[in-house]
């Protein structure tokens, strides 16, 4: 099956107002402008530096700054909010620390009630265990599986499932993103799970499965895309791994040491015919790189019955 990984522009969990050296620190807490409660894991991008921060579990974020940069913009967005955009220079200036956003608004679909049965299928990769597993260093680093609708017939996303493996923290929180298929560029397009859904496994190893009826997800006619966010929680997730790569005789030839986060994911040891090279694309100032591994993830489908 054909995955993608989502990189955003790289980000660095560094919170008032500091400075030092050719630096400026901007410091704050970003909160729901109507309830007041913090936004987790919100993101703080600069799009002129091609960098960013994410908010840490309680909306706070520390983002830093070159001088000669204050005339630049940076936005503020998380998901099911509306994207807010400041010039850094104003906020020096008034040394704002709340960064209010406005939840977005989502137009539902009217839904008419009928009484029919319905069949749950479970689509995507549903091997008992891992050939081997995926790991991630990188805060808002997606990966992914695409959920294909061969037969095109419209249903209901009932849960997801990811395949958490054994290497580092099983039970690290992470985001579940859903996206529709850009036909046109063949990758991801719109958000089809509009709310910040963060989950964690308190099992350990092995598959998770996430209930999202209640989000009321159709499932597209041309398939989706169900994704693993890794997000940030605390240093406590961090471990270290040793990586043995093998000569082409086989043997042991080097060693190599990743210091990385979270939890990994479980793939699998098969390939679709014809599997292309990487493509690049950038969607809304993301980019995502195209390529196939076959991570673990599955869907329950709930298709109506004639």
């Amino acid at each position: 099956m054909k995955i993608i990984l989502l990189i955003i522009a790289t980000l660095t969990l560094n919170h008032s107002l500091d400075s030092f050296g050719q630096d400026i620190v901007l410091r704050g807490i970003v909160i729901n402008k109507e309830t007041k409660v913090p936004v987790a894991f919100s993101t703080a991008e600069i799009k002129a530096l091609k960098t960013g921060v994410y908010s840490d579990s309680i909306g706070k974020f520390s983002l830093a700054i070159p001088k000669k940069n204050l005339m630049d913009s940076v936005e503020f967005f998380s998901l099911g909010y509306e994207r807010k955009k400041y010039r850094i220079n104003d906020l020096v200036k008034t040394s704002e620390d709340l960064i209010e956003l406005q939840p977005g608004i989502v137009k539902l679909k009217e839904v008419v009630v009928v009484p029919h049965k319905v069949k749950v299928i479970k689509i995507g990769i549903t091997s008992k265990k891992p050939w081997r597993f995926q790991i991630a260093n990188t805060f808002g680093g997606q990966y992914g599986h695409y959920i294909q609708n061969k037969d095109r017939r419209p249903g209901f996303v009932n849960a997801v499932s990811f395949y958490l493996a054994k290497p580092g923290f099983p039970n690290a929180p992470f985001r579940i993103r859903i996206y529709g298929r850009d036909s046109k560029n063949d990758c991801p397009g719109n958000d089809l799970l509009n709310e910040n859904v963060i989950v964690s496994n308190s099992k350990g190893a092995g598959w998770f499965t996430v209930d999202v009826s209640k989000y009321g997800i159709d499932f597209p006619t041309d398939g989706m895309y169900v994704m693993m966010e890794w997000v940030f929680s605390g240093d406590q997730y961090y471990y270290d791994i040793e990586q043995v790569i093998k000569s082409k005789d086989g043997k042991p030839d080097q060693k190599i040491q990743y210091h990385v986060y979270g939890q990994s994911l479980g793939n699998i040891n098969e390939q679709p015919d014809g599997v292309s090279s990487h493509e690049d694309w950038e969607i809304n100032g993301i980019e995502w790189i195209g390529g196939y591994v076959n991570v673990m993830i599955n869907a329950d489908i709930a298709f109506l019955v004639k």
